[in-house]
């Protein structure tokens, strides 16, 4: 699908010129590379009493441009205030706090950032101004030599045709719970772990008792760039590194993952569930991918009889 873009000066000369010649919509269209409803729209909205002309649809889109600005929030003394306070290296959630406490003032922190977008000279005292997703920047840019990106794997593990490779991620549940869960690439099984800290050698250790558990031999192991899973050498066998900021690399694991938020909610304790049983009803459920069959059945090739 062809990106949106705004109608400009030339092209709506070719619009007047095209209606001229009673030329239709949808082949004004084709010509000028619009879409026919984004024709009708300009036709529309920009057509005057008599017809439409190029200088005064541009005209009436200039008006429009000019009214869509933003009013200054942020001005007069509110301005020399909010001023003063970043000066003194405030976040904009702290400003925003303490003038509500103050001042009994409802202001939005995301405000006082496009104020500072505008005036960069006064963010010079913030610690990440400009610096979205900051934590995974700090991870990218201390990546050790060690760890193996997923631009190296084999060809054979995205073309799942054989067992053992296998992805990994960790879910949060309520008190900071955590959770590590394995899936295994050609047959979806999973296998799913509480962990008691977030430290690398725990998870390591644990994603080791989980596939010595599912019974075959292990190939790969695909997982993102979290510090939990940053323990060099940590299972023995081929560990791959997604690039940042790209999920849909391990996407199997990350969809099996809102299977399990069916049952276990952000604000769900571990103490109250039963990880077994989830595991087996989502490893005992039937998946399109599949043709149907279970992941069990995939993986341990048999079949079993379901209950209704």
């Amino acid at each position: 699908m062809k990106k949106y873009k705004r109608v400009s000066y030339e092209t709506r000369c070719q619009i007047h010129a095209l209606l001229k010649t009673k030329t239709s919509i949808r082949e004004i269209s084709r010509v000028v590379g619009h879409h026919k409803s984004t024709i009708y729209r300009e036709l529309k909205r920009n057509t005057g009493c008599r017809s439409y002309y190029p200088e005064r649809a541009q005209r009436f889109c200039n008006t429009r441009s000019k009214l869509r600005i933003r009013k200054p929030v942020i001005k007069s003394v509110l301005r020399k205030d909010v001023i003063k306070r970043l000066k003194l290296g405030w976040s904009p959630q702290i400003i925003v706090g303490r003038l509500k406490k103050e001042q009994q003032l409802r202001l939005s922190h995301e405000t006082i950032y496009r104020f500072l977008r505008k005036n960069p000279e006064y963010a010079t005292k913030l610690k990440f101004f400009k610096r979205r997703g900051y934590g995974r920047y700090r991870q990218l840019m201390a990546r050790p030599d060690w760890m193996i990106s997923i631009k190296k794997r084999p060809k054979v593990v995205d073309d799942r045709t054989r067992f053992g490779d296998w992805e990994r991620d960790t879910m949060y549940t309520k008190n900071r719970g955590f959770l590590l869960v394995c899936l295994e690439r050609k047959s979806r099984l999973i296998k799913i772990a509480e962990l008691h800290t977030h430290r690398a050698e725990e998870v390591s250790n644990m994603t080791t008792k989980l596939l010595k558990k599912a019974g075959r031999e292990v190939h790969t192991v695909t997982n993102d760039n979290g510090g939990e899973f940053r323990w060099k050498d940590p299972i023995g066998y081929d560990c791959y590194y997604c690039e940042p900021h790209k999920p849909q690399q391990r996407g199997s694991v990350e969809n099996v993952i809102s299977l399990i938020r069916q049952h276990i909610k952000r604000d769900t304790d571990l103490k109250d569930v039963n990880l077994k049983k989830i595991e087996e009803n989502i490893n005992n459920r039937p998946r399109r991918v599949l043709n149907f069959k279970t992941p069990n059945e995939v993986f341990y090739n048999k079949k079993v009889a379901l209950a209704v």
